[in-house]
């Protein structure tokens, strides 16, 4: 059996392939994909900066937020997996060891030592085609499952194509709530409004946040206006306001508790972090910036004013789960946060899209489907 998949071979080009689907052993399977979720990173990822900063190699069957059927599955990966053939699952990217101290530890979604010899990160999407079988990403009609991948079941209510939000959501859950620790009555800033940023808002609002600040540029209007309707008290536009003066104004001076910085590649928000947050408040960082060496920050306020800065990487299997289980008791509200599917075959018009090179389209949220869109 044979899958077509699109393989990224060089910065910004993508081209169709076709690979032999591999034998499926007792502890693997094989997963056919009904969707698979596009990102910020898959942006990134197409233009290259990821292969610049070590991050992947090239050719690489790409998508890290795929959403499918269990088409086959061997006796012993049913008994781990606790799934079975004809299961709609969503698959979480990162792969794990098991055994190390990140592991073992709680924190398998920083495991390197499961491919650590081969100079790339485990995670679907991010495998090159020349590593073993080589279907490792969801920008294909199948993938061959590892043995430690993790899964989380998709209710039948939740059609596929809104399904591949999951990770937005899950990261919204653990970056703006679980990692700065947020409480109920706090003032949040969230410097970004792409899928992450309107995700934050979603799960800041569900936490109890009692304000919750949302940034964007000018072209961004119809992303602001959906993170008002998902929970935002107030929206600043960033490239015709100043962000901090308009945050020292809601906050009457005090700053924000919480200072959120999902914008990639521009370091500009990191400084806006930092002003912006009040004395002994927590900042986090998830944007990918790409050029660590340009970014200026100003550690005398961070040691002075004793804020916390936090660095965040993926999410964990927890808020997967917490997210899909969101996905099926809110479906009306997050559905709206969804605006494209597009065909396998045209993954590369939907990234361009996406990063909002096509004039005329208003994405955020955007899906690819090997086959029928559900």
């Amino acid at each position: 059996m044979k899958s077509i998949a699109m393989a990224q071979i060089a910065d910004r080009r993508i081209e169709k392939i076709e690979m032999e689907v591999p034998r499926v052993g007792p502890a693997e399977g094989l997963l056919r994909v009904e969707a698979c979720g596009l990102c910020g990173s898959d942006v990134e990822q197409f233009n290259g900066l990821l292969a610049r900063n070590n991050t992947v190699q090239y050719p690489i069957i790409p998508g890290h937020e795929p959403v499918g059927i269990i088409e086959e599955i061997g006796p012993e990966a049913e008994a781990n997996w606790g799934v079975r053939k004809g299961d709609r699952v969503a698959i979480a990217g990162p792969l794990n060891c098991g055994r190390c101290d990140h592991c073992l530890g709680g924190t398998h979604h920083l495991c390197r030592s499961l491919f650590a010899t081969e100079g790339f990160l485990p995670a679907y999407g991010l495998i090159p085609t020349t590593f073993g079988h080589g279907l490792w990403g969801g920008y294909s009609e199948y993938i061959h499952l590892h043995p430690r991948t993790l899964f989380c079941k998709i209710p039948d209510n939740v059609p596929a194509r809104l399904a591949t939000m999951y990770q937005a959501l899950a990261a919204g859950l653990r970056w703006a709530v679980a990692v700065p620790e947020t409480a109920m009555g706090d003032t949040v800033l969230v410097l970004g409004c792409g899928q992450r940023g309107l995700a934050s808002v979603v799960a800041l609002k569900r936490a109890g946040a009692g304000r919750i600040i949302v940034t964007g540029l000018a072209r961004d209007s119809h992303k602001l206006a959906l993170a008002r309707q998902l929970g935002a008290t107030d929206v600043i536009v960033a490239d015709r306001e100043d962000v901090t003066a308009r945050v020292m104004e809601i906050t009457a001076g005090r700053g924000v508790d919480v200072s959120i910085d999902v914008v990639p590649v521009s370091g500009i928000p990191i400084g806006v972090a930092i002003n912006a947050v009040r004395t002994g408040g927590t900042i986090v960082l998830a944007g990918i910036k790409g050029n660590p060496s340009g970014i200026a920050i100003d550690t005398d306020q961070i040691v002075k004013r004793e804020i916390t800065l936090k660095g965040v990487m993926t999410q964990t299997y927890n808020f997967y789960r917490e997210a899909v289980d969101m996905l099926s008791r809110d479906l009306a509200l997050l559905a709206p946060m969804h605006t494209h599917e597009y065909a396998l075959d045209d993954v590369e018009t939907a990234l361009k899209v996406l990063a909002g090179e096509v004039p005329g389209q208003q994405a955020i949220s955007i899906s690819i489907h090997p086959g029928a869109i559900n």
